[in-house]
């Protein structure tokens, strides 16, 4: 596997001032690759450098820490991504690079690149981000003048479109608590959520 870190050219994405969800998304996507791919490195060098040495629990230690930066680099994907079944070649090509983790990643990872993820449409999370960063350019831009101007049903807009895009923002707002708290802020500043103040 290449040491080099990947970085958004790679993958098409680009760093947009306008697109402020989107970018950050994007950075801790990469971020959280670049550290899947280092941890991976990581413990396939370690008989390289102590042969016949290895201490088990490190190498497990450093998988589990691979897997979970792979983990979130996934959920990040989901938003960030339109994910197509990659042909089989190609899906064989890119699996190939876990070769020296052993067989059984080969398989595992090959499976993995030849399926969809479950879970919301990719579509309708792009709508999410862009209405989301709609509303966080001013409290005028109201959920319903960002149901309007981004929903794609094509018809007058019902409850369920409302309830939709409203879910859907609630959902990114949880993402970006973790990785970029500082959008969520501005987002919750702008527009609080009145449930939680009547409760309150």
């Amino acid at each position: 596997m290449s040491s080099r870190p990947l970085q958004p050219s790679d993958f098409g994405l680009s760093n947009d001032p306008a697109r402020p969800v989107l970018s950050a998304l994007s950075r801790a996507f990469l971020e959280n690759y670049n550290a899947f791919r280092t941890t991976v490195t990581e413990a396939s060098d370690l008989d390289t450098q102590s042969p016949g040495k290895v201490n088990e629990a490190d190498v497990v230690r450093l998988m589990e820490n691979a897997l979970l930066h792979l983990r979130k680099a996934q959920e990040l994907s989901r938003w960030i991504f339109r994910p197509k079944v990659l042909p089989l070649e190609k899906a064989s090509s890119n699996a190939q690079t876990f070769r020296e983790l052993g067989d059984d990643w080969v398989d595992k990872m090959f499976s993995h690149l030849r399926k969809l993820p479950q879970g919301a449409p990719p579509r309708k999370r792009q709508a999410h981000i862009s209405a989301f960063e709609f509303m966080l350019q001013s409290k005028r831009n109201s959920l319903g003048l960002a149901v309007g101007k981004f929903c794609s049903c094509g018809k007058k807009h019902e409850p369920k479109c409302y309830q939709r895009f409203k879910a859907g923002i609630h959902s990114l707002t949880k993402v970006l608590r973790i990785y970029a708290p500082e959008l969520a802020f501005r987002y919750g500043a702008l527009h609080p959520d009145r449930a939680k103040k009547a409760d309150g």
